[in-house]
């Protein structure tokens, strides 16, 4: 389901993209994107009842493009700081944390001059550290699917502000309200700077 999904959303940005060549005379000048590196924050929600388990951590983004304005994207975001009583861990428990890596495609609109939206669709691993759940166990490792979107702003030279919010599926988490698997779903903002390289670097 979650690969269909991925999948549907590659086309749509593809599609997007094929569309946006063909636009009127809008920067025609663009010069393509042809990678970058970000570093930054994320602001997530770890999904776990009403315990309301909002956490920080840090991000880091690398891209290549391969086609137009779509790249392939490699990147780490995770859940480990602050957060409420349950998320710090109680007597006994471990502290809630989230880490995860993955991979996939991202568009990033061209055609907007200093403000450009992205779409992407990513498939990773990641790691969960939890309170008790019913299952025996405290931490969990599974495989992970992420929808996100969100801009880039150019903010000087080669710096790019990024903004985006980013929905992750957890897979095969063992829920004890219902006994059965589902995905959990951390989910938050992700913000930070991005530097681009290439022609592009730093014209809009």
């Amino acid at each position: 389901m979650f690969t269909k999904l991925l999948l549907g959303v590659t086309l749509v940005v593809t599609s997007i993209s094929c569309a946006a060549q063909v636009a009127p005379a809008t920067n025609v000048t663009h010069a393509p994107l042809s990678g970058s590196i970000g570093f930054g924050m994320d602001y997530m929600s770890g999904d776990w009842g009403a315990a309301k388990i909002n956490r920080w951590g840090p991000s880091a983004w690398a891209t290549a493009t391969i086609w137009h304005d779509l790249s392939v994207i490699v990147e780490g975001h995770s859940a480990i700081i602050g957060g409420n009583k349950f998320a710090q861990g109680q007597t006994g428990f471990p502290p809630f944390k989230y880490v995860d890596g993955s991979g996939g495609i991202v568009w990033t609109s061209g055609y907007y001059g200093r403000f450009q939206p992205l779409l992407k669709g990513e498939i990773g691993i990641g790691s969960l550290t939890h309170p008790p759940n019913g299952s025996g166990h405290a931490h969990q490792t599974s495989m992970t699917y992420t929808l996100g979107g969100g801009f880039e702003y150019h903010t000087y030279g080669r710096l790019w502000t990024r903004v985006e919010y980013d929905y992750d599926f957890f897979t095969d988490f063992y829920s004890s309200q219902s006994g059965k698997t589902h995905s959990l779903n951390p989910r938050g903002f992700i913000f930070g700077e991005t530097y681009r390289f290439g022609r592009g670097g730093s014209k809009y």
